[in-house]
Order: C-alpha cells, then structure tokens, then sequence
C-alpha cells in the first residue's frame, strides 16, 4: 500500500523529476491492470486511519476498472464473486464511517466518486445479484422501509433514525443512478441501453415506491433544518418523475409540501424547477389535462411573489412549459372538444401571467416564456388563416403584448457602448467582433421579431397602429427636437425633448421591420415609378405609400446626424435594403448620398462601423442609375480619397483570402470606378479622376518592385502584401466599369462604353499588372492579385484585353496550386464564351500547357494517393473544372482549336484519360457524366458535323429535329458560321486532308476506347443503376451511342468532307435514325464486333442496334438501363 501511495504522489506532483513521473505513471497502470489490484485498493480505500485523499481517490478508480470489466450486467468469469466483495466492504464503510462526523470532514469529491463507484457496482448487479440495492441505500440513511404511496396525512411514512449525513449520501447515489441509467446527454451503447430498461422495469415493481416515500421523508423532516437535502430531493424528483408513475409524487402529501416549499426562499427556486418537471412530462392530453386541474399551477403561480429575479425565472419557466400544454392540448386532434375548451381556458387564464414574465426587465426572465408565446401566437395564426374569430381575451393579449414586444426590442439604457477610441484600439480589420452581451441580445431581438411578425399577419391593422406609429413619432421627436449621441433616454422623459440613441435607433429598425414584413407577406417591391403589386392588391397600394412616406420621414429627420454607432449602419441599410424608393423619390439620392459622405458616413468617429458603411455605400452607388452618378463623381472621388491610403499589414490576413480593412476599402475603389463610367462624364473630368486615383497605385507598386532585387522581395512578406493590395485595387476601380458587350455583329474589340483616353489607362494598368506577374510569379498573393485584375480587365476591355492572357496564363500555370487552377479554369471558360470566336488564336495556344498541368496535378495524386480528405475534395474539383471548361470550349464553338497544328497530333492524348480514367470512376458521377458529355460533343464536332454548320450547344439527338426544321432557313445564307470563323481564324482548313485524318484518327480512338467504355462503366462493380447521379450518367452513355450511331449513317460517314465551308447547312438525321442499319459502319460494329466481343448473344446484340437505331432518346435509356441489368445477372 505504501509503495501505490508513494507512487501516486510521485505521478501528481509537479515538483517531481520527469523520470519518476514516468515510472510512478506506469507503476499505477500495473496495479489498476493487475488480477488483485482491485482488492489492494478496496484495503487501501477503507483503511483507519485514512490515507492521503489522492491515493484513495486512485484506489476507487481502480475499482472501478473492476467493475468495468465485470461487464454490462456483472457476468463476466469470476466477476460475480469480486462484485460481491466489493459490495460489503464498501456497505460496511459507508455505514460505520459516515454515520459520524467523518462524513462532514470527508473531501467532497471522495464522496462523489464513492457514490458513483457504488452506483455502478449497483448497475452490474441489480436486481439479479443484489436486488436490495435501492432498500439497503435507503436504509444506510435510517430511512424506514416503504413501498406504498404516502398517505393522505403522510402517516404510512415513519420518522425512523433519519441521518441526514446519510441522506446525503443517498441523495449523492440516486443523482449518480440517474446519470448513468437515464440521462440523454450521456452516449450508451445497445447492451447498455437493453440493461438499463431492464432496471428501470424491476425499479418500478417497488423500488421506486421506496424511493418517493425516502423523498417525502426527507423533506417533512429535514426541509426547515437542512435546506441544501431538500433542494438535492427536489432536484431527484425532477429528474426521477420523467420515467416513473406520478401518482406516487402527485399527490396530496406530496403536492401541499411542495407548495409550501414554493413560498420558502432558500427553497422556492428548486421546488419551482421540480414542479415544472412534473408539469412537462410526458402524457396523453387528457391525463395532463386532469393533471393541471389537480395541481391549480396557474392560480398557485398568480399567487407566488416573484419579484426577485431568480426566482421569477424559475417562475417563467414553469409558466412557459405550461403554456406549451395547454397550447398542445388545444390543438390536438385526439383531444374532445370539452377537453380543448377547458385547456383554451385555462390558457387565456395564463396568458396574464405570461405578458407579466415577457414584461420583466431581466431579459433572462423575459426569453424564459418564449417558447410559450410562440406557441400561442402560432396557435392564433392558424386561426386567422382558417377564418376563425378570436376571443376577446386573444385580442386583449395580442394588443397587450405588441407594445411590450415593441419596447423590448430597444437597447438598455446602461448598455455600454465603447468609446471611439477604444473601438480603435487594436481593431486591425476595421471591425470589433461581437461580444457576448451584442450577441445574445441580437438573438433576443431576432426572436422579438418573429413574434412581432406574427401579430403582423394576424392583425394588421394593431401591428400598423403600434410599430408604424412609434417609428413616426420618434422622426417627428427628431425632426423637431434633434437627436443626441451621448445620451441613451429622451432628454425630457420617453417622448419629449432631444431624442436618446436608443428610441432613435429602435425608430430606424422599426422602419427596417416594417418594409421587411410588407416584402415578405405581401411580395411588394419598387419598380420603375411605382411598387411592383401582385395580382393588383389594393392593400398593396396603401403599403407602397406608407413605407415610402416613413422612408422620407427617417431621411428629413436627420437622424442620421448622431454619431452613436448604432444609428448610422442600420439607417444606410434600410436605404440599401429597400433601394427601389429611389426610383420612386430621385430627388433623395442626392442628400443621401451626402450623408453617405459625412462625418456620420464614410468617415464615422467610430473606425468599428466604418467598413459596414463603406459596404453599404457601394451598394447604394449600384443602384444608382449611370447618368445620375456623372453629377457626383467629383465630389466623391474627394470624399472618399483620404480613405484609401493602402498599408499592408500581414497580421490582418484571414481564412479564405481574407485581408482585414482592406477587403472594405475595395468597396470604395469598386464605387469609385463606377461613378467613373457613365458615358455622359466628360472624358477629360474622368481621366483626371482616374489619374488621381491611379496615380498613387502604379507609384506605389513600382516603388515597391524597385526597392529590392525579385528574390530578395520574394522573402519579403510585407512588400508582397503591398503589391497585392495596390494590383487588387486597380482591378476593383476597373471592376466598377460596365462588361463590355460582345455579340455576333460587333467586334469585342471595340467596347463602346469606354474612350480611347480610358482604355490606354486600363492598359497601362493592364502592362503593368502582368509584367509584376511574370516577376513574382512565385508568390500566391502575386498571382491571386494578377488573377482577378487582369480577369476584370478582360471583362472591361473585351478582346483588347485578350493578348494578355498568353502571359498571365503561362505565368500562373507554371507556379500554381490545385486552388488557383480551379480558378484559372473557371477564367478560361468564361473567356472562350464570352469572346468568341476572336479568342480561337489565344485558346489554341494556352490548350495544351493548362492540360499539361491538369494532368500534372491529377498524375500526381495517383502515383503518391491523397494526403486527406481536403485534398481528395479538392482533385475532384478540379476533375469537374477541367471537364466544364473542356466543355465549354465546344459550347462556344471553339472545337477547331483541338485541329489547330500545335494540337492535332496531340488530340487523342487528350481525350485518352478522358476515357479511360474520368469516364470510368464511379466513385465521382457528376464527373464520370461529364467526361462522358465532352466526348459526346467531341462526337458530334468532328464527325457527325465535321464542316462547322450547326453550333454544338444545340447539337443534341433531341434537338436534331428542331434543327432540320429550319435547314432550308439556314441554307439561305452564305455567312460562315462561328465554327467556320473560327476555324478561318485558326488558319484551319475543314476540308483538308489533315484535317479528315485528324478525324478519322478520333474516330478509331471511340471505337477502339470509348465505345467498350460506354459498356464498362456502367456494369463495373460498384455502380448503381438505382442511384438518381448513377442514372444521369447513364443517361449521357445512351446519347453517346447514338450520337456515334448518327455519326455511322451513310450520308454523314460517307461524306468526303470537300464541300466549301460555306455551304449551306445540310438536313441531319435525329432520333430514331431508321434506315438500312446494315449500311450503318457504327451498328455493324457494334452488332458483330463489340457487343459479341463481350459476351453478348448475337440475338441479343442484334436487338440492342436496332433499339439504338428505332428508340428516341428517352426510349432508349429506358432500354439501355434494362439491357444492363440482364447483362449483369448471371
């Protein structure tokens, strides 16, 4: 014993050297994992005198180890013989050694432990090996043994040899039995949950009567001496009630103690916390209905003084639960109609109670009846949208709670704001996080405003009269008597002199409520000179006039003057939010937008809500019609000018490219560039501006380059930074520059919207951009910088901007991550689609070096696997990138770029692992189908309509028809078509001789490759033809084949291909192709080499050709999927 002793002590001690720690450490683990540690222990633990407290705290864990490897029900081999052991030794203490004042010196947490090592020693062996563990508990405390309910008079109960140092102990044991046998929060597992049934059944034979008579025991005798084992007997009861009958702690006994107790302040909040227990558990409506009769609770809650605020939470608490029964009893359907009647009573009865709690100051006592009150009002919309009247009570309730819902959702007068220059200190993003207090009461507010929404859709008119005349009379408080940011209340009393910030911001959110609730209930909107109305509503039109009125209300205030930083941030978002009342008042943009600029706006006192602002005024430009904007873009480039200083700090960087400030500053850049675009400015007014503005950025960065040698600024985390925020910020003044607008009769070359004067700026931007690109190109925040301005610029400046893209290509591609090539991809689809076919040349040139890295990345990965989850995602994502922008290529008509010289001869190795490998993991569908469709439209390209007359974003089997509708239109004119420019543009020759081998190469690859991949794919292990994804690929399979069946028809495979590409657009076969199949190179294929080849019958391959050939689309899959499944039986 000495030697676990000392080793215990060496293993706690922080003092002891790390070796010996070591070796007392594993000394412990020896002892708990040896076959007699336990009995060394269980001596240890009760020996006299004591022991330190920690050796005998380690002699009871290893205890129950033991017990632990008893298992579940204590029958492991030898196990019940150790159990029982245990069992008397541990009896034996408890009732020599705790009967006295030892218990009183015991340390806590020995008591815990040893009630919980009894408790589980219990578990392992009731009832079956001790079936008097409850008794033998029980009477440990002197309690009397009684199994019957208590009395009437509570006489069956006998006074006994009560030890309250004892029934302390029991009262620690029954807490620890409920823990482990009943609590939901602890997770057990199948054999554990089937034997706590088990004990649960035996306990309720009589046990659990022993346990309610020791409770009612306790407290008529101990409840005025020992306060503390009364609040522990009436937390059991609580805890205890969910699962036994109530009948034996619900009645008369039992229920006149406890509302005694209710009246005891030492007492009052545990015994309230039992009674809600027993009020909400678990029963039919009518047995709770008779419940809630039997116990009075609403008139004993009337009665209660619950000024006291602990107390009056509890009190809530009960209320609440009691509302949601009544409520529940209500509306159930299984309920009688008296039933529902009584329980509507009993609830308008309490409905007092609950405005009293939601009333109470204390926001804890208030969100204690929340639940309750949306219930009610849940209850109470139901009714309205079944045309029932309310009672006058409900009514009296609903014009009751409204303006106590109103008030709370205010501020609190002491809520302590920060000063401005607290809010500055150490705020490097420019945005205090929010702290507890803002937190809950956000979350206060939000559920204020659901219920306040309720009473909005059922009654209208009181929402109205309360929310939208507070909102109006607080501006009209302002409008007359100013607004203060220093003083929370009004100066002279609610309503009368300078208003507070407090009513002055909750008249700003009331506004917000209001035009949310008109939005969302009755879908209005502001359109052109009028709000948008459905189905002509009348109401709509009064609506429309009052949230337009109570706009202008809030902007003639001059609310917006306090400089508390809850006032301006949400009155800039009810003008963002409901944007469209500009279109109705223009006349209104313009003092708003002055205060956009004030003291109150961009430049707030407070830096915490400056990015907000900056946001919102962004947002506020946008909806700005362009004309209107050239009036102010002198006065705001000014305003706004001493905001945006760029000052790397590598600190602020965030998750997911996330720079802190600077992030908010480009909302300024972006505004800027858009009241620089309107047309109507004059050129030499906005390339002033644009100098300004550009001037200190092209200084910077090129300050910056110069200061240092590339390698060394490579080290240099700070400068990069800085050539990042100055790249991302001319590319957000660019981004505020209208799209340039491509379409087939105007060259992208040329975009209208901007003069010569501004594209040579953006090209200057643009030189400079990739030239800082190829320099760093090792750098992340350099490529990301050069990724997104040069992707705006391509955006703004059209094909002027296309010879960029070679370079910035080559630079990202040579140092970029899986990230940054998802991106990158994305960039090129969006390219190749919007500026064709003028980006043929650029395409063809960046093909293979971006296949290159894809396959770079995705060879990679399968010779060294996936390092974890997060990489596996990101592979798959790039396998799906990849695929769309292949995709995309052949959507735009680009398909030539692939017979470009350069990439002909490398065209099969482009779409081998297309094939072979995309198409044939099932692990990923949406990426197996789209390998699958860019083959499909491969197909279609270069040999179902090799000469470029049809675009391939309709080519589909479905939509031949459609097109051989109107073929004969078509054929009227000799204009190219897009594939046909861009093949011109390619220097490609359709007709050529290498051009129809390149074709006829592809095609040998489909039969050789793709064709046994249709088959493959789908009947591979692991593929499921049920699943919905699974489906869709197959789907896509069915198109494939008969895309390459057209492609086999006679007059298409036997063209020569020599016709001028501006032919006219000859008339295609569609779906179902019919004809002579025996002429068909594909079904011939097909029906005596492929399908026999793998082991299909030749009847059974005939049928499948002519299905192929005779079925629509639709038809087709549906026999496609059926050919599979035979295919696959045995």
């Amino acid at each position: 014993m000495e030697q676990i002793e000392e080793a215990v002590r060496c293993a706690l001690d922080p003092e002891s050297p790390h070796d010996v720690k070591v070796q007392a450490t594993q000394y412990c683990d020896q002892v708990k994992q040896s076959p007699d540690g336990w009995q060394v222990c269980l001596q240890l633990f009760t020996k006299v005198p004591e022991r330190r407290s920690e050796t005998r705290l380690f002699a009871l864990q290893v205890v129950e180890a033991m017990i632990a490897d008893a298992g579940v029900r204590g029958s492991a081999n030898g196990a019940a013989g150790k159990l029982e052991t245990t069992r008397k030794v541990l009896l034996e203490f408890v009732s020599t050694q705790y009967s006295g004042d030892r218990y009183r010196s015991e340390p806590g947490f020995i008591k815990n432990t040893l009630a919980h090592t009894i408790t589980v020693l219990g578990l392992a062996m009731y009832p079956a090996q001790w079936p008097t563990f409850v008794k033998d508990m029980i009477g440990l405390a002197g309690i009397p043994d009684a199994t019957g309910p208590v009395s009437e008079d509570g006489a069956s109960v006998g006074t006994g040899n009560l030890q309250p140092q004892l029934a302390d102990f029991l009262i620690k044991v029954l807490s620890s039995l409920d823990e482990e046998m009943v609590n939901r929060a602890v997770p057990r597992g199948a054999e554990e949950l089937a034997r706590n049934t088990e004990i649960k059944d035996a306990m309720r034979v009589a046990d659990v009567g022993r346990m309610a008579n020791a409770w009612y025991t306790v407290l008529s005798q101990l409840a005025g001496t020992h306060t503390e084992l009364a609040c522990g007997v009436l937390q059991l009861m609580g805890a205890y009630v969910s699962w036994i009958d109530i009948n034996l702690v619900v009645n008369q006994p039992f229920m006149r103690i406890l509302f005694e107790l209710l009246r005891v302040p030492a007492l009052r909040c545990a015994a309230c916390h039992c009674l809600t227990s027993i009020v909400g558990k678990g029963m039919r409506p009518m047995e709770k209905l008779c419940l809630l009769q039997f116990l009075g609770v609403v008139d004993a809650m009337a009665q209660l003084d619950a000024s006291d605020a602990e107390f009056a939470e509890e009190v809530g608490r009960l209320a609440n639960v009691t509302g949601i029964e009544l409520t529940s009893i209500w509306t159930d359907k299984a309920a009688t109609g008296e039933a529902q009647a009584a329980a509507c009573a009993m609830l308008e009865q309490l409905l007092p109670l609950l405005l009293s709690f939601l009333s109470h100051t204390q926001s804890e006592v208030s969100s204690a009846v929340f639940p309750a009150i949306n219930d009610v009002l849940g209850v109470l919309k139901k009714l309205q949208r079944e045309g029932v009247a309310l009672s006058t009570v409900q009514q009296q309730f609903l014009t009751q709670i409204l303006p106590v819902l109103v008030e709370k959702l205010q501020y609190r007068d002491d809520y302590a704001w920060p000063a401005p220059s607290d809010a500055a200190a150490g705020d490097t993003d420019g945005s205090l996080d929010e702290d507890d207090d803002e937190a809950m009461f956000s979350e206060l507010r939000h559920s204020l405003r659901v219920f306040i929404d309720a009473i909005g859709q059922i009654a209208p008119e009181l929402y109205d009269s309360v929310v939208l005349a507070t909102a109006q009379d607080i501006f009209r408080q302002c409008s007359q008597y100013g607004v203060s940011a220093e003083r929370a209340g009004d100066e002279g009393g609610r309503g009368r002199g300078q208003l507070g910030w407090v009513r002055a911001e909750l008249g700003i959110y009331l506004t917000q409520a209001f035009g949310e609730r008109l939005s969302s209930s009755k879908g209005l909107r502001f359109g052109g000179t009028r709000f948008a109305q459905p189905n002509g509503a009348g109401s709509g039109t009064l609506a429309i006039a009052t949230l337009k009125d109570l706009l202008t209300m809030m902007i003639q205030s001059g609310i917006v003057g306090s400089s508390h930083p809850a006032i301006a941030p949400m009155y800039f978002e009810n003008l963002v939010r409901f944007g469209g009342y500009f279109e109705v008042e223009r006349d209104a943009a313009a003092p708003v937008l002055q205060s956009f600029l004030g003291a109150t706006g961009v430049h707030h006192q407070y830096r915490s809500v400056r990015p907000r602002i900056w946001y919102f005024l962004h947002r506020f430009v946008k909806l700005l019609p362009a004309p209107a904007l050239a009036t102010y873009s002198s006065d705001f480039v000014s305003a706004v000018a001493g905001l945006l200083k760029i000052s790397a700090d590598p600190s602020s960087i965030g998750v997911g490219s996330s720079y802190g400030l600077f992030d908010s500053q480009l909302c300024l850049f972006e505004a800027c560039g858009m009241v620089l675009a309107p047309p109507n400015l004059e050129d030499s007014t906005r390339m002033a501006l644009l100098q300004y503005l550009f001037d200190p950025l092209f200084t910077g960065a090129q300050h910056t380059m110069n200061a240092q040698p590339p390698d060394q600024l490579l080290q240099d985390q700070r400068a990069l930074l800085q050539i990042h925020h100055y790249l991302t910020a001319i590319g957000s003044i660019v981004k505020g520059f209208p799209d340039v607008r491509a379409d087939k009769a105007a060259s992208a070359s040329a975009p209208e919207q901007l003069s010569a004067s501004t594209m040579q700026v953006f090209l200057k931007a643009a030189d400079m951009c990739v030239a800082i690109l190829e320099a760093l190109c090792t750098s992340h925040l350099v490529r990301e910088a050069a990724r997104f301005t040069l992707s705006r610029m391509l955006s703004v400046l059209g094909a002027e901007a296309l010879p960029y893209l070679p370079r910035l290509i080559d630079s990202l591609v040579s140092s970029c991550a899986v990230e940054e090539l998802l991106d990158l991809l994305g960039l090129l689809g969006l390219a190749v689609f919007k500026f064709k076919p003028y980006v043929a040349p650029t395409a063809s040139e960046l093909l293979l070096p971006v296949i290159s890295k894809v396959y770079g990345f995705l060879d990679q990965v399968a010779q060294t696997g996936a390092t974890g989850t997060d990489e596996a995602v990101l592979l798959q994502d790039l396998r799906k990138a990849y695929l769309t922008w292949i995709a995309a290529i052949f959507n735009s008509d680009l398909d030539n770029i692939f017979l470009a010289p350069q990439n002909a001869q490398h065209l099969v190795t482009i779409f081998q692992p297309i094939a072979t490998q995309l198409a044939a993991d099932h692990s990923n569908p949406q990426s197996q189908r789209l390998a699958f469709g860019v083959i499909t439209k491969a197909i279609q390209a270069w040999l179902v309509d090799p000469l470029g007359h049809h675009t391939l974003a309709m080519l589909t089997p479905a939509a031949l028809a459609a097109i051989n509708n109107s073929a004969s239109a078509s054929s009227e004119s000799s204009r190219p078509r897009l594939r046909q420019a861009a093949a011109q543009a390619l220097g490609v020759s359709l007709g050529s001789d290498s051009a129809r081998e390149t074709r006829e190469q592809f095609r040998q690859f489909v039969v050789s490759s793709v064709l046994p991949a249709c088959f493959a794919a789908p009947t591979q292990a692991g593929f499921d033809l049920a699943d919905a994804q699974s489906s869709l690929v197959v789907a896509e399979i069915a198109g494939l084949l008969q895309m390459m069946l057209l492609s086999g028809a006679p007059d298409v495979a036997g063209s020569n291909g020599s016709a001028a590409t501006t032919m006219s657009a000859p008339q295609m076969l569609s779906p179902p192709i019919g004809g002579d199949l025996n002429q068909n190179q594909c079904a011939s294929y097909l029906s005596t080499g492929l399908l026999p080849e793998l082991g299909c019958p030749a009847n059974m391959a005939t049928e499948f050709v002519q299905a192929l050939g005779s079925l629509d689309q639709k038809q087709f899959k549906k026999y496609f999927v059926a050919f599979l499944n035979n295919s696959a039986r045995p």
